[in-house]
């Protein structure tokens, strides 16, 4: 605890006029508005899933299950936000601000693209893909009108995805952070007032959660365009020009986005796999672990917080040609990333009972939620080396290796183990996180190796 709070103590003193900023002042002011950011995104789903969870555990299931199905059809937009956060970064670290604006245009134009595919997927096969899961007919219907909203209009998400990914690429985590704020009120708002249908609106029940999210993140979408193109500080793009599909930028945009694009689609098939897997012990077991997910998205936060500035600051210091820079701001990252993990994960230990609590009072519901969270606090020290060095690969453009880590972890020890240990030897719930855990043990093991081997700092995106 009294290294936190030095740390605070030496980020709050004032800097001398013209004095070089620290890389630990750098990082922070890169990471804690990410920090907020994500915490704010993540209230975008929590706010969601405690008002559907008013309806009950088949709507807490319907909704929880959805979100899984659109996660896994989103991985395109996370690969594309990768390459051109990655690539934004590097530019603007070699002060190439022309490449910079080519980049950050080509990804959006390939997220507009890649939106009509998602949205035409989920507008006609939204019940079809959802009946694969083998969920109860209740949890079906109200996963497959989720599901059709979100995925109709994912052309928003793409945009948040890419804008959000160009501005922190260019070292502006603040903006994204503000506009994530703001479409939280907006949620919060529009879900009290479609779920329930109060004040005269419809009342949608569990799918007004998409209604409001959906809506929320149109109009963070267009913030986000507004300030790209009219209000860019480090960045601005002009209107004009490089609209058309470059094959030269998109090559290198899906040299390194093409391997996090399948990492992703990986790893969320082994998430929705893992999930389908609870659906066979029960509606109890599969409304405890998705309240168990949920909560536990707050765990990744610090982490990935630190992680964004450690990819943003590997990037444009490989661009500005100092990889001993990028070396030790993923150091620094993992070393502040790994003392906020571990205090959230004596919160999550000491409070599991309120927080799991705070979504369902159904005893069985509540107390394989408190387990999972146990397994959730233990898991800290090594979700963080695998997130923030992860993070740090990738922003050198090493998307290859992570998507490899991630198969093992995800595949091997997370779904493999899991099956083996929770259905096969009837450990149930207990073994399946057994799996669970397993999962990050792994990713961080290989890619702290790999990041300790260096060929990243050699590599040509």
């Amino acid at each position: 605890m009294s290294s936190v709070v030095e740390r605070l103590h030496a980020l709050r003193q004032p800097r001398a006029e013209g004095a070089p900023i620290s890389l630990n002042r750098h990082l922070f002011n890169l990471a804690w508005p990410s920090l907020v950011e994500n915490i704010l995104q993540t209230m975008l789903g929590f706010v969601d899933l405690i008002f559907v969870g008013q309806l009950g555990p088949d709507a807490i299931a319907g909704i929880g299950l959805g979100n899984q199905i659109m996660f896994l059809l989103q991985v395109l937009f996370m690969g594309l936000a990768v390459g051109n956060t990655a690539l934004v970064a590097r530019a603007v670290g070699a002060k190439d601000m022309r490449e910079a604006e080519r980049i950050a245009k080509q990804s959006l134009t390939l997220a507009v693209i890649l939106s009509v595919g998602i949205g035409a997927l989920g507008f006609f096969f939204s019940d079809a893909i959802v009946g694969l899961t083998g969920a109860t007919e209740s949890v079906t219907a109200i996963c497959g009108g989720f599901l059709r909203v979100v995925s109709t209009f994912s052309v928003v998400l793409g945009v948040m995805f890419v804008g959000g990914g160009t501005l922190r690429g260019s070292g502006d985590t603040r903006t994204p952070m503000l506009i994530t704020g703001f479409i939280n009120v907006i949620n919060l708002a529009l879900d009290y007032l479609l779920i329930f249908g109060n004040f005269g609106f419809p009342r949608l029940g569990a799918v007004g959660s998409a209604v409001a999210t959906t809506l929320a993140r149109a109009l963070g979408a267009g913030l986000i365009l507004y300030v790209l193109f009219r209000r860019g500080t480090v960045l601005k793009l002009p209107w004009r020009g490089d609209w058309g599909l470059r094959r030269d930028a998109i090559g290198r945009i899906l040299n390194i986005g093409g391997p996090a694009a399948a990492e992703q689609l990986v790893m969320q098939l082994g998430l929705l796999v893992f999930s389908v897997l609870a659906v066979s012990l029960g509606t109890n077991d599969i409304a405890a672990q998705q309240i168990a997910f949920n909560i536990s998205t707050f765990s990744f936060l610090p982490a990935f917080a630190f992680g964004v500035a450690a990819l943003t600051l590997v990037g444009q210091s490989l661009g500005a040609q100092d990889p001993t820079r990028a070396e030790q701001s993923a150091i620094q990252a993992l070393k502040s990333g790994m003392l906020w993990t571990v205090l959230m994960g004596v919160g999550f230990f000491v409070w599991r009972g309120f927080l799991v609590g705070m979504y369902s009072d159904n005893p069985e519901v509540q107390r394989l939620g408190e387990m999972c969270l146990i397994f959730v606090a233990l898991a800290q020290p090594f979700l963080s080396v695998a997130l923030v060095l992860g993070q740090a690969l990738r922003g050198a453009g090493d998307t290859r290796a992570t998507l490899v880590y991630t198969f093992v972890g995800v595949w091997v020890a997370r779904v493999g183990l899991g099956y083996a240990l929770g259905i096969v030897l009837g450990l149930g719930l207990f073994g399946m996180w057994l799996g669970w855990i397993s999962d990050f043990i792994a990713r961080a093991a290989l890619v702290f190796l790999r990041f300790r081997a260096g060929r990243w700092k050699t590599l040509r995106v």
